[in-house]
């Protein structure tokens, strides 16, 4: 075997290993792992985090329990559209106005373990669970409706308007034809002729 064919064969295995770990990425220091056509779980338990690491958007199952989480940065979960399972009980939640983000993004998931998804700071919301949380005992938060719900709002509202412009313009149109209809006469062949004008219509000659 020459020294080029030995070159294309390591040059082939080199590329194959890097699609394979492009394919396969997981971020430090969590365990990934592969399931066929399905998607990744990624396993960061435990491992002292402090931050949201860079998650895949195929993963299927985020455990993220038992680190040390305060905080999420909104939108950071966004992008999880495959999710099926998600644990975040354990970390010291610190529970400010920034906290509805996860509140809110949990509602919408299936949570393993969410009555251990708790505030721990500050002290006066130490140990409250996030599902007990409504957000009155946070003062000086102001939260907003997600997206979503804002343009469902916002396109009831053209609709209710819309409907109710609708029945004043029938009604409108209704009112004028009753009020051409009391102005008509009708002339028969026999030369009687007939004026619509109340409910008690009247006969003329």
């Amino acid at each position: 075997m020459t020294e080029a064919n030995i070159f294309i064969i390591q040059s082939f295995i080199l590329l194959a290993l890097l699609c394979k770990c492009g394919a396969e990425f997981c971020p430090h220091p969590c365990v990934c792992k592969s399931i066929e056509r399905k998607g990744i779980i990624l396993n960061c338990s435990s491992s002292k985090l402090n931050a949201i690491p860079e998650i895949p958007a195929n993963t299927i199952k985020l455990y993220l329990q038992n680190s040390s989480l305060t905080s999420v940065p909104a939108g950071s979960f966004d992008h999880l559209r495959h999710l099926q399972e998600v644990d975040l009980s354990g970390n010291p939640w610190n529970c400010d106005c920034n906290i509805f983000y996860v509140k809110i993004w949990l509602e919408s998931q299936n949570v393993i373990n969410m009555l251990n998804v708790r505030c721990v700071t500050p002290a006066t919301l130490s140990g409250l669970p996030f599902q007990n949380l409504s957000g009155n005992e946070i003062q000086g938060c102001h939260t907003r409706w997600s997206i979503e719900c804002e343009k469902f709002f916002v396109r009831d509202l053209y609709l209710i308007g819309f409907a109710v412009l609708l029945l004043i313009m029938m009604s409108y149109v209704f009112r004028m034809a009753k009020g051409l209809a009391c102005r008509v006469t009708v002339s028969t062949s026999q030369g009687k002729h007939y004026k619509a004008c109340t409910k008690d219509s009247h006969k003329s000659k």
